[in-house]
């Protein structure tokens, strides 16, 4: 049987303190890649036994992890890993829908040479093998992309949308051995539009692009997860992105 032990490291001291961040950070690392599966049970004091830490910053990361909807409260200063919700993801990727394609229209308005060059360079980084080889690298570019086409909003904004990709990854980790044939491709196509629109400085054009690439995104990985689902209200939500980037 596996325990909080085997999948947790004891937290490294580094400077002396052990803050919640740090808590919070592995805790977060361990769910979103699958190392503590869906409906764990987390207590307390288990944590802070196989962190190595005081129960007072598990407490504070906790309640973190619960905001960001990766926890659930349980009685007794216990927590469980949030399931593979459907309704989960529905709300998550309606919410990145409308901020991101916001986003990226702004993006685009202030896209500097610099920062132009860089967003190229991970697109094609994506394209390679070695991110076709190793998920977990090909994630961190896919992050760093989302990041880097959001960046013009300022970081409040930017940092929020960092923390639904992260969410977005846990289903994806879920779903990447169920993918459909020629996923890769198609996000790479999708990529390289989206692109070519904030090159082009097409604002509108580039934030529809945006929206549309993660209602697809969304829609195959609730037919993957949850085949009977109900997608009008994400459609819609998709429909709504589109209107507003037009009206931008």
């Amino acid at each position: 049987m596996v325990t909080l032990a085997d999948v947790l490291k004891p937290i490294d001291r580094g400077d002396g303190r052990r803050t919640a961040v740090e808590v919070y950070e592995s805790l977060q690392n361990s769910i979103l890649s699958g190392l503590l599966k869906p409906g764990t049970i987390l207590s307390q004091v288990e944590l802070a036994k196989a962190l190595n830490v005081s129960r007072t910053p598990v407490r504070e990361a906790m309640r973190m992890l619960q905001e960001g909807g990766l926890l659930v409260g349980e009685p007794n200063y216990r927590s469980r890993v949030v399931g593979f919700d459907p309704c989960d993801i529905e709300a998550l990727y309606m919410k990145r829908l409308a901020l991101e394609a916001m986003g990226v229209a702004i993006t685009t308005r202030r896209m500097s040479p610099m920062l132009m060059e860089e967003l190229r360079e991970v697109v094609t980084a994506l394209e390679s093998d070695e991110a076709h080889d190793n998920f977990e690298q090909w994630q961190q570019l896919h992050r760093r992309l989302h990041r880097l086409i959001v960046s013009g909003t300022g970081d409040t904004l930017a940092n929020e949308l960092e923390q639904l990709e992260l969410r977005s990854e846990r289903y994806q980790s879920a779903y990447k051995g169920a993918h459909l044939l020629g996923w890769w491709q198609r996000g790479e196509a999708e990529h390289r539009e989206l692109f070519a629109a904030i090159v082009a400085g097409n604002a509108p054009h580039a934030a529809e692009l945006a929206a549309r690439h993660l209602a697809r995104t969304a829609l195959e990985l609730l037919a993957a997860l949850a085949p009977e689902y109900d997608t009008a209200r994400l459609r819609n939500s998709l429909n709504f992105a589109i209107a507003g980037a037009a009206a931008l």
